[in-house]
């Protein structure tokens, strides 16, 4: 009896062994998807360097509500009325500072401000050149490396876009002061570094392969792309 339950011990071990050494990381890859547990919604993401990235826009929306509310979530040209506009479903959704800080799935959070940079360095950006608030990176293109391609949703010319990288920059616009603007020409990102009442953000536009790291009222409705913890 003893010999047999030895047995079946050693059986058992040896199938937690076997199905533990062909347990894959999902993420031990270039590229793949995800599903946010809180509404099903499946991403693309992509690895660049040693980061894992969101390669599209978050999309996550728990409540819809008009622009003068100042709930924190913001859908491109939402009114108020009616149904969550048709950007939603290509652009996602634009938070404030404050509400993008919580807002990433679980295993996810905004990128900080030294993560963005070490994105740049990676993609060519001279290290003198990374906590310059300005214009950068374009001598390098390091925006066009992270710019979706064509004028599908980046107006023409989406000068310097290759996506070389697979992150897939898409032109989202932004929410300021009750009003949406530039949809198609330029996009703007958050990251969970701030000075005083802004928050740092990375900025890509139409006309060149810039990437400028500017500071913005936390109050300001912005893209987010979330990096794996």
């Amino acid at each position: 009896m003893k010999q047999k339950q030895y047995i079946r011990l050693l059986l058992l071990l040896y199938v937690l062994l076997v199905s533990f050494a062909c347990k894959k990381d999902p993420y031990d890859a270039n590229s793949g998807t995800f599903t946010d547990k809180r509404d099903n919604h499946s991403y693309k993401w992509v690895k660049i360097g040693d980061q894992i990235w969101m390669a599209e826009n978050l999309a996550y929306l728990p409540y819809l509500c008009a622009p003068d509310a100042q709930c924190g979530i913001y859908v491109y040209d939402y009114q108020g009325t009616g149904s969550a506009s048709v950007n939603y479903s290509t652009y996602g959704c634009l938070y404030n500072w404050e509400t993008a800080l919580k807002i990433c799935p679980e295993g996810w959070h905004l990128p900080s401000d030294e993560e963005w940079m070490n994105l740049e360095l990676f993609l060519g950006m001279k290290f003198e050149d990374l906590d310059r608030t300005d214009i950068r990176g374009i001598g390098v293109n390091v925006g066009g490396k992270l710019k979706e391609t064509g004028s599908l949703h980046w107006i023409d010319p989406n000068t310097g876009a290759t996506n070389e990288t697979g992150f897939s920059a898409l032109p989202g616009g932004c929410f300021e002061t009750n009003r949406f603007h530039s949809i198609g020409i330029e996009g703007y990102f958050w990251s969970a570094d701030a000075v005083n009442h802004s928050g740092a953000c990375r900025f890509f536009c139409n006309a060149n392969g810039l990437s400028a790291r500017w500071f913005f009222e936390k109050t300001m409705g912005l893209s987010i792309r979330c990096v794996k913890n």
